[in-house]
């Protein structure tokens, strides 16, 4: 298949090219020129390094909220993923992430439908729950059961996690009005090898506190498969699905943090919590990607400093 990738020069975006170019062809498309190309950093104090990009397939320059742009990029299409957004969650930023997240995503379905487009990938977030970063209020979300699952109340409370809620509506309204094929996927916090790495040889820290991302996170080799899956997949469901791992960040026992931090959902589980069962449920995945992570914390050490 032909298959288009909006935020291609980014991290995840390098990973994506790696994983679906085994297979299918490729447009990668990005709004910045491949030597200007920089990676998310956390150690870096702008967030991001210059990582200049060598394109192994054809590559477009295109900004996601410019229709003329995108109508061309998308010529012969048949799949989009779209990656690009703006990972920005201080009402400060607000205005921009809105317009990036929000307007880029309304216009990369609209190119989508003009160019016969017949399926979109969504990247959204399990930001799009809400509360979970850039959290404004000092209370804790309110969630109704343990664990999350895709249809919970979504209660957004920083621009982010608004754009990103908003990402998926806008593509079930694409779906119901033209029919294409929306698939949005809420990523849990995606850990580069070197990060898991770390972890199993130094081991993780004790919980402390209650996690408002509910100890999230996946491998992303799995993303990657997760993403292959969701391109390849007969009939996925326009409805939010979770990629994330098979278990929690924390060294504890699942049902020890809940007993710890949130007693009062012992008596509200959905479904038993053996072990270190992860608290963002990913049995969507499984059922409609047949998403089976590989990548656990299982063995690694727990932390004695």
């Amino acid at each position: 298949m032909k298959i288009a990738i909006t935020g291609a020069a980014g991290g995840l975006g390098r990973r994506a090219t790696e994983a679906l170019g085994k297979s299918h062809e490729l447009i990668l498309v990005d709004n910045v020129e491949p030597a200007e190309a920089t990676v998310f950093d956390g150690s870096s104090p702008t967030g991001r390094r210059l990582e200049p990009l060598t394109p192994a397939w054809p590559y477009m320059r295109a900004d996601i909220t410019a229709p003329d742009e995108l109508d061309v990029t998308f010529d012969g299409v048949e799949i989009v993923v779209h990656l690009a957004g703006w990972p920005a969650g201080k009402w400060e930023d607000a205005r921009s992430t809105m317009h990036t997240n929000v307007m880029g995503t309304f216009t990369v379905y609209e190119s989508a439908q003009r160019r016969g487009v017949r399926r979109v990938l969504n990247a959204s977030s399990i930001n799009a729950y809400g509360s979970i970063y850039w959290r404004v209020q000092e209370t804790a979300p309110i969630r109704s059961r343990l664990p999350l699952v895709e249809d919970e109340r979504r209660v957004p409370e920083d621009p982010y996690s608004l754009s990103k809620s908003i990402t998926e509506d806008i593509g079930w309204a694409y779906r119901r009005a033209f029919g294409i094929e929306a698939v949005n996927l809420r990523f849990a916090a995606v850990w580069q090898e070197t990060h898991h790495d770390e972890a199993m040889e130094k081991g993780l820290s004790r919980s402390s506190a209650w996690a408002d991302d509910l100890w999230g996170w996946v491998h992303v080799q799995d993303w990657m498969d997760g993403m292959v899956a969701a391109v390849e997949a007969p009939d996925p469901t326009s409805e939010p699905i979770v990629i994330g791992g098979p278990d929690t960040t924390a060294p504890e026992d699942t049902l020890d943090l809940i007993r710890a931090f949130r007693p009062e959902f012992l008596h509200e589980l959905r479904e038993p919590l053996p072990g270190r069962a992860p608290l963002l449920s990913i049995a969507r995945a499984r059922t409609f990607l047949g998403y089976s992570p590989h990548h656990t914390l299982a063995d690694a050490p727990v932390r004695t400093d």
